[in-house]
């Protein structure tokens, strides 16, 4: 590692531009990405990158030394809490992204239900997103999985009351789930939480800048909100559909006394006085500022605007799936994003396929009631596009090979190496093997995916744990 840390300064012109270097390779806002781009254009971009950039210097560790922290946390919570019709008395915390939102919601939930059991559970519906098992890991909470509906891919409430029991604390429902787009049975839900004095989450991640104005737009958005009265807690991110740079997200709480349980304070040391509303010390507020200018800038009519064009792009694919031999739709989508499959060819080959044309978008595994699929995120830059994309698609499954299975003996053997504890495998080795070098996938990567398809989830998360490892050794 000689010379990692410079022994002299640079220029700035070679810093930025190896900077700009650096960046070659990465995911483009370009209107062909369906996954991990919410990108509403250059005139927003460049807002936000201006409100980053004048609130860089704010630390929301200590809003006494830093008052513009709580005036600007405080204005897109109040705005976060109007447009998800919060009682009086509902109140919020400004976080760093949708998952420290989940955290926060299952950390104040575990705290506030301390003298209710010792061994708390949470009702979780498979669909729900990862970051509630992380959630669950971190705090010690028993994940409940609770059954989808094989056809919608909502939550099956009636599982979920079979499996309620004095020691649940949180039940979890999606506004939409990310994989298929779809809003879980909320007001039910709620029901059955507030029925036995449990917290009831919503995570509107995706969904809290996307239903609130589709429902402005006249859409038929089933209840997900505040409105319900069992909702004790929601998760907001304004660095998706807010449009917000990342990282800036909300965790919302019907009550205050639920919001106590989620901070941490800390007098039992020699330096300053410590208390924390999320899980980090010096917090940023930079993403913040952003996301109270982009509020701003666009009001609800502006919001409006790209939310309908948005849908109008969803159910325009939507349809042209529905017609298209060889692929169908896993479950409706309420919101602009979706899962479809092949049911003729190799999914991996048609995803290699869009990925050669200049598609960006998301092979997913099987997994529970889902089945292997590509998901697709609109915004309103691909929204522009879809009809190109469309037509992609049709001229990728011309001649789609059968579905493909990975070499004999395969899995098995990435299931030894998975479960290898000696520390004396070589992962260069086998990144090598894969073809993965320096942390890219292959363009053609569909022969890593069906190898990992083929693993069962607890080999998956092993050879996820061993790839990342190696991408940062």
């Amino acid at each position: 590692m000689s010379g990692a840390f410079p022994e002299r300064g640079r220029g700035r012109d070679e810093i930025l531009a190896g900077l700009t270097d650096q960046k070659t390779h990465d995911l483009q806002s370009n209107g062909r990405a369906f996954a991990f781009a919410y990108d509403a254009g250059q005139e927003l971009r460049d807002l936000s990158r201006e409100a980053f950039a004048s609130c860089m210097g704010i630390n929301g560790l200590d809003p006494t030394a830093y008052p513009s922290s709580r005036r600007i946390e405080q204005t897109v919570v109040k705005a976060m809490l109007e447009l998800l019709n919060a009682p009086e008395g509902a109140v919020g915390t400004a976080t760093a992204g949708g998952t420290e939102s989940v955290l926060l919601a299952v950390k104040s939930c575990r705290d506030f239900f301390k003298n209710k059991t010792k061994t708390p559970k949470m009702l979780l519906p498979e669909t729900a997103h990862a970051c509630f098992h992380k959630g669950a890991h971190y705090f010690g909470i028993e994940v409940v999985p609770v059954d989808v509906d094989p056809v919608t891919f909502k939550a099956d409430v009636e599982d979920a009351r079979r499996k309620m029991d004095e020691h649940v604390i949180m039940v979890v429902g999606s506004a939409p789930s990310y994989a298929h787009g779809v809003i879980d049975p909320i007001e039910e839900l709620a029901a059955l939480a507030q029925e036995h004095g449990v917290n009831m989450h919503v995570d509107a991640c995706v969904g809290g800048l996307l239903l609130p104005f589709m429902r402005d737009n006249g859409e038929d958005v089933p209840a997900f909100d505040f409105s319900i009265e069992g909702v004790t807690s929601m998760s907001a991110d304004l660095h998706k559909y807010g449009f917000a740079p990342k990282g800036v997200s909300v965790v919302l709480q019907r009550r205050r006394e639920l919001r106590d349980a989620q901070y941490f304070a800390c007098a039992k040391w020699s330096g300053y006085a410590i208390v924390n509303a999320t899980t980090l010390g010096s917090k940023s507020v930079a993403a913040m500022g952003a996301a109270s200018s982009v509020i701003h800038y666009l009001g609800r009519e502006g919001y409006r605007e790209r939310v309908g064009q948005m849908w109008d792009a969803t159910k325009k694919l939507v349809a042209a799936i529905d017609a298209m031999d060889g692929v169908e739709m896993v479950g409706r989508p309420d919101a602009n994003l979706l899962a479809f499959r092949t049911t003729e060819g190799d999914i991996f080959e048609l995803s290699d396929r869009l990925t050669e044309a200049g598609w960006h978008v998301q092979p997913t595994y099987s997994f529970g009631r889902s089945p292997t699929h590509i998901h697709l995120s609109l915004d309103p830059g691909n929204a522009a596009n879809v009809d190109a994309f469309i037509a992609q698609i049709k001229k990728s499954m011309v001649d789609l090979p059968a579905r493909q299975e990975p070499p004999a003996g395969i899995s098995q053997m990435l299931t030894a190496l998975a479960s290898d504890t000696s520390g004396d495998m070589d992962a260069s080795a086998l990144m090598g093997m894969l073809g993965i070098s320096d942390g890219r996938l292959p363009e053609r990567a569909g022969a890593i995916h069906r190898l990992i398809e083929a693993a069962p989830p607890e080999v998956r998360e092993k050879l996820l744990v061993l790839f990342i490892g190696e991408l940062f050794t």
